[in-house]
């Protein structure tokens, strides 16, 4: 951890402040006499405060950035509770400060960051996207934005296929550990009741049946899924976390790398596809991206396998896609009126996809607990038990 303090408020990042980020590597040479700070990403960042920061500097020739966007902890206390538990800013300032400039996908510029692993308040001072166009989750992509997401995705998954015990990823954050996954089926089991009460006229008896076999299964599902393809993925890949180019720069930026590690891709893939597209767009785009994403997987990475086994692992993702709208759906504060709509929207698409696609085809068993995955899911089971009734 560096000297400098660490903001944890809006109201912390003063002009003092960001001349000592700025200056200490060589970014800006004169001084910053002014700083706006604006709150941006209301009920998109739902684990985090997010700032636009606009800078005047006493030189009109100052070659520094106008404005920059300041990323730190959220100040309410459940959010805050589920960044600690999975290590959402831990990850996410390493993954700029160690893996960022080894990926094929574009991401901001990092100006600065820093982590306290006591109190695990966290900063990153990045490249402010201003300029790019930023769609909205709420009314979904359009088929061009949809193939292009995936096809970065692809080139993400591709660069680090089955390459995860090598540098950089050797030893990095894994999402299908069993350490990890305990947490993420402890999180799910304890959302089930929740998701099912909320939304329930979101959701139709397949979805509902899958959801209660999932939390009662997670962790043993996850095991099973780490024997198959690893790769670096994002894990929240979603429209809120991307900002498309124009004529010139990159096609595609994306932010918000809280939760990313070693897992499965094509849980990214059918995240996204679910998650942002409307269901006819999804629909009519789905044969030709992941046929795209199959090719550069292939030729790129070295996946081996044919299109009829590629389809099948994007529709069997479903499955593990629903972590992420259930968990935020079960854990997350959700006051805020658009994050109530980013969520329900999720498990509204995610929905039509488990219903279009068959995916009950993957439908979790309960195993017996002499098999691996069993006696995970059964361990699970039982601290998600102690956790809920505040004894664990």
């Amino acid at each position: 951890m560096s000297n400098l303090p660490i903001p944890t408020h809006g109201s912390h990042i003063t002009s003092d402040w960001l001349n000592a980020v700025l200056h200490r590597h060589g970014e800006s040479a004169s001084q910053i006499n002014n700083v706006d700070v604006e709150t941006i990403g209301t009920g998109v960042g739902l684990v985090g405060g997010l700032y636009r920061c606009h800078l005047r500097y006493e030189s009109v020739d100052e070659s520094g950035p106008t404005s920059v966007v300041i990323k730190i902890r959220s100040n309410d206390p459940k959010s805050l509770k589920v960044a600690k538990t999975f290590l959402l800013y831990q990850k996410e300032v390493a993954f700029y400060r160690d893996i960022a400039s080894l990926t094929p996908i574009s991401v901001p510029k990092l100006h600065y960051c820093d982590f306290d692993p006591k109190s695990h308040d966290f900063v990153l001072v990045l490249e402010d996207l201003e300029h790019l166009d930023v769609p909205n989750q709420l009314n979904g992509g359009t088929e061009e934005q949809g193939r292009i997401a995936i096809r970065h995705a692809a080139r993400l998954h591709a660069r680090f296929w089955n390459k995860v015990k090598e540098p950089p990823l050797n030893g990095y954050f894994s999402l299908v550990a069993p350490s990890f996954t305990v947490k993420i089926h402890v999180g799910f089991h304890n959302s089930v009741a929740k998701v099912l009460d909320v939304f329930d006229r979101d959701l139709s008896p397949v979805a509902k049946d899958l959801i209660r076999a999932f939390g009662d299964d997670l962790a043993g599902h996850y095991h099973e899924m780490a024997r198959g393809p690893r790769t670096l993925t994002h894990g929240d890949y979603r429209l809120d976390n991307m900002f498309f180019g124009q004529s010139s720069g990159p096609e595609l930026v994306v932010i918000d790398w809280q939760t990313n590690g070693i897992g499965v891709g094509m849980a990214d893939v059918a995240y996204f596809m679910a998650g942002s597209l409307d269901p006819s767009i999804r629909q009519s785009i789905e044969r030709d991206a992941i046929a795209e994403y199959h090719e550069i997987t292939s030729v790129n990475g070295g996946a081996n396998w044919n299109f009829d086994e590629c389809w099948r692992a994007y529709r069997q993702a479903f499955v593990a896609a629903m972590t992420v709208p259930v968990i935020a759906a079960g854990e997350l504060s959700l006051d805020n009126e658009r994050a109530f709509e980013l969520v329900q929207t999720g498990i509204r698409r995610m929905n039509a996809a488990v219903e279009q696609l068959n995916v009950d085809e993957f439908m979790p068993r309960r195993r017996s607990i002499f098999t691996v995955p069993g006696f995970q899911s059964a361990i699970a089971n039982q601290v998600s038990r102690l956790v809920r009734t505040g004894n664990g």
